[in-house]
């Protein structure tokens, strides 16, 4: 599968795989992902929450992903 190394650099995008499964598989996937089937999970918090954010990590309480903001 060809990956345009400038675009994903410059996007910052992160591509992580996984030997796992087959190429159908894979493209099966990836297919998901383009017809828009496929959500991420973010939430934002100020990092003054850090505390709280890893209290909640450590108890499973966190769903998706955490940002954390410097502002």
């Amino acid at each position: 599968m060809p990956i345009p190394i400038f675009d994903t650099v410059l996007n910052g995008i992160k591509v992580i795989v996984s030997i796992v499964g087959t190429r159908k598989d894979l493209q099966e996937a990836l297919q998901f992902a383009a017809e828009g089937k496929v959500k991420t999970i973010v939430e934002v918090q100020p990092l003054e929450q850090i505390n709280d954010v890893f209290d909640r990590m450590l108890k499973g309480q966190v769903n998706g992903r955490v940002v954390l903001t410097l502002e």
